[in-house]
């Protein structure tokens, strides 16, 4: 069958020049970057919609009670473990208010049931019976944990290293260890001086611009009118060397935020995935609840939110044990699933000891957004693209329809044997494309244009070429 697809431009002006060399990294349809057009079958009056998707909490949620704060959470390729790290804290006093954070420890088999060991290296809460792996390097205050995802090259041969922040003295820093409990002190490195931002910085190592780029809460430089709570950017060609705390805004609050109260940004952990990076945005409404809200961006710089600002992790319902504030820093991969361990309080901001936990949620590989043909069916057409060597995969939720795949060129004129491609149906985040007798490694280093034909209602999240 050879399928008639409605006629519209090809291009628009000056778009001959926009030619993307993906490679083999997954394109994810969190925003328009590699489409030209996307419409209905009835494409005057129906169009293929971008819809965001939100983790689902798991039913055994707190998965930790009682404890939390800011955390990260890795799993150890070599072992398989889960690895976290989080911030335990300490509130001596009231008059004068004296309080304390440590970064303590744990670890499961499963993502499920956590093991808080018993490690006994440094006094918290007056004993050594605890599960703390650092303080400050004084023994003072050490907070917001977060493991870096750089490649080995930078990490000067430990297997994990860590930003964190402490107050003893005041400073941002970063501290290696081989097995994530013990950690080396002569690694310990303060890269910016006089800067606790009070949240999680997250810094990642940029391919294509050879920099590492921070993200953290903007140093203020309004001291007395005009505060606001804000993400900031900085860059850096060195990762163990101070940073010029000179920070450029790429995040602030807008009318949809002002119109629910959300006037703060308190922090925006950020990875890269494939060429996008990927930030949870915590939306804070002062001294009230924090929730955690989806931003992206292609060149770290210019994010992009949902226009309705749907909430990524919301709150619980009131009185639960998430049901004040809750903020993630990342996923784990789990299979075909994406695990986001987050942090959770009973109370709001404004609450003194607020009952912390620490819970999952977890949601399909890359299933951020899809583009959702309607009923009638849809399609969807990419910019051109340098064809990769090897296989096409589509990730796509096709269980009440199909996805069929042609290629094009420029002007959109079939490529002769990939008119049409085998049918994909059914649920899956690395399904095949294939056409009978054409592998599409013969197109290898020519401008393409992919066309995905879906019929009935479908949910496409992204393509990729394997090697």
């Amino acid at each position: 069958m050879v399928t008639n697809y409605p006629s519209q431009p090809a291009h628009s002006q000056g778009e001959s020049l926009n030619t993307h060399d993906i490679g083999t990294t997954s394109q994810l349809f969190i925003d328009d970057h590699l489409v030209d057009n996307r419409w209905g079958v009835e494409y005057l009056t129906e169009t293929v919609i971008r819809r965001f998707h939100a983790p689902i909490k798991h039913p055994r949620n707190p998965l930790i009670p009682g404890q939390g704060g800011l955390l990260n959470v890795i799993r150890d390729e070599e072992d398989g473990l889960f690895r976290m790290w989080y911030q335990e804290y300490w509130d001596q006093s009231m008059e004068p208010r004296l309080y304390t954070y440590a970064i303590a420890y744990a670890e499961s088999s499963d993502g499920l049931d956590w093991t808080l060991p018993r490690i006994g290296e440094h006094e918290f809460k007056g004993t050594k019976d605890n599960n703390v792996v650092l303080l400050g390097p004084t023994g003072g205050r050490a907070e917001s944990p977060y493991l870096l995802h750089v490649p080995e090259r930078f990490k000067r041969g430990y297997k994990y290293v860590m930003l964190y922040l402490t107050d003893d003295p005041k400073s941002s820093r970063l501290i290696g260890s081989q097995d994530g409990i013990h950690w080396d002190p002569a690694s310990d490195t303060c890269i910016a001086t006089d800067y606790t931002p009070d949240t999680h910085g997250t810094i990642v190592w940029d391919e294509k611009t050879e920099r590492f780029v921070w993200f953290t809460r903007a140093t203020n430089l309004y001291h007395t009118r005009g505060a606001r709570r804000k993400v900031g950017r900085l860059e850096h060609t060195a990762l163990w060397e101070e940073w010029p705390l000179r920070s450029e805004n790429v995040l602030l609050p807008d009318q949809v935020d002002a119109e629910t109260n959300h006037n703060y940004f308190y922090g925006m952990p950020t990875r890269i995935y494939g060429d996008t990076y990927i930030g949870f945005l915590w939306s804070y409404q002062h001294q009230q609840d924090i929730t955690v809200g989806l931003a992206t961006s292609r060149d770290g710089m210019h994010f992009q939110r949902p226009a309705d600002r749907v909430r990524f992790i919301d709150v619980g319902e009131e009185g639960s044990w998430d049901g004040g504030m809750v903020h993630a820093s990342g996923w784990v991969e789990v299979g075909d699933e994406w695990w986001i361990f987050y942090g959770g309080t009973s109370g709001r901001h404004h609450e003194i000891d607020p009952v912390p936990g620490i819970g999952l949620a977890t949601m399909r590989k890359e299933g951020f957004a899809s583009l959702q043909s309607p009923p009638g069916g849809g399609f969807v057409v990419t910019k051109t693209l340098i064809c990769p060597s090897g296989r096409l995969w589509v990730n796509a939720e096709a269980s009440s329809g199909q996805v069929r795949v042609k290629v094009t060129d420029f002007e959109r004129k079939d490529v002769p044997g990939f008119e049409e491609s085998r049918p994909i149906t059914g649920d899956g985040v690395r399904q095949e494309i294939s056409w009978d007798g054409k592998p599409i490694e013969t197109l290898a280093g020519r401008e393409i244009r992919l066309e995905f034909e879906m019929t009935g209602t479908v949910d496409l999240y992204g393509f990729g070429f394997t090697e």
